[in-house]
Formats: C-alpha cells, structure tokens, sequence
C-alpha cells in the first residue's frame, strides 16, 4: 500500500515538474487550484470555492489568453454547429459570459432553449416546469458548469451529456474523471405524451441528472 502511494506520488511530480516546464508553473498552478476549487465547490457550495475558481480561471486567462481564445472560439463553434434554428424559432440561441439559473423552486414555463456560457450553475426542476409544446429541448454548454437537472419519470427523456473533465451521473451511473460522456434515450421515446431532449456539454463540470 505504501508502495503504490509512493509511485502515485512520484507520478503526480513527474507529471506536474513536465506540465510546469512546458506550460509554465504559473498555469499548472492555475490549473490545480481551479480543479480543487470545482471540488470544494461540489461538496459545501461554499463562497471561498467560487472564489478560488474565479482568480484561478483569471489567472489562466491572463496568462494563456491565446489558448483560451482559441478554446473559446472552439467551444463557440461546436456550440453553434450542435443548435437547430428550427428548434428555437428565429433565435440559434444565446451566449453569456455568467449563467446562474435557478427554476427549482416555483412553477415555471418550460420552452425550448439554447445557452453557451463561460461559467455557469443550472437547477431546473422539470417536474415544476408548465410546458409550451410536446417535445422540448434544452442545449447548455460551455466552458465550466455544475448542473442539477430533475426530471419526471413520466417524460420521454433523451439524453447527451459529455465533460472533458468532471463528472456526469444519472440516475444510478455515477463516473468522474477525465472524458466522460453519457448518451441515453427513453424505451419507446415516441410514444411518451411529453418528452425532453438534453444537450449538455462543458470542458470542465459535474452534470447531475435524476428522475423523479
């Protein structure tokens, strides 16, 4: 056991002297306390958390603007290539640098959306939801997300959820690390009076589905 802590220890150094030398320590650094900050942010909701997240994100931008150019303009396009016009009227969908959006907590009206958003925090409680039409779909992607997604067990569901790094779950499946990606249709989804299609992809978040 001591062994094996010690060869994850000696890992992890190599790994990160490698990262430092190429990117620079400045950036790893960055990088590190982002990923604890999203972390700490996962168990206690705390603010220190968000702020952590805030300057280490900050720090990345300043000091790889070019590549956080580059993956915004990326993300941006994977974005807009995934939204169907047809599916939200004359809009192709919106884009924010902040999204907080908080639908759990008294009824509200559910149509079709599309939203890319550099940093953002979702609970939609679909249960609680009044929707326009038949068939409803909701596309959220961006850089960072912490997502918390309820739905009906008697919707028709059809998901597709991915995150380069963090972690999705739904219902019983529960998987974290690094490329993770969920893709999962309700059985005889045309035959369900309501259905949902979810669209969720982030760079870095924790997607929580659950049905109720």
């Amino acid at each position: 056991m001591k062994k094996s802590s010690n060869a994850i220890l000696f890992i992890a150094a190599g790994i990160y002297l490698a990262l430092g030398t190429v990117a620079g320590y400045t950036t790893v650094n960055a990088i590190v306390l982002l990923l604890l900050g999203i972390e700490r942010y996962r168990s206690d909701r705390s603010r220190i958390s968000i702020v952590v997240m805030a300057v280490s994100t900050l720090v990345l931008v300043i000091t790889q603007l070019a590549l956080f150019v580059i993956i915004v303009l990326i993300s941006l396009g994977i974005y807009y290539f995934r939204v169907r016009p047809q599916e939200f009227g004359t809009s192709a969908g919106s884009h924010r640098l902040l999204l907080n959006m908080r639908l759990d907590e008294q009824s509200w009206v559910m149509h079709s959306m599309s939203i890319w958003n550099a940093l953002g925090e979702v609970r939609m409680d679909i249960s609680l939801a009044v929707p326009e039409d038949k068939e409803t779909t909701i596309v959220l992607q961006g850089l960072i997300g912490d997502l918390d997604l309820i739905v009906p067990e008697d919707y028709g569901l059809q998901v597709d959820a991915s995150v380069l790094l963090g972690q999705v779950s739904f219902q019983k499946v529960k998987e974290n690390g690094v490329i993770h990606r969920l893709s999962w249709k309700s059985p005889n989804y045309e035959q369900y009076d309501q259905k949902l299609k979810l669209q969720l992809f982030y760079l870095v978040g924790d997607i929580r589905i659950r049905t109720v």
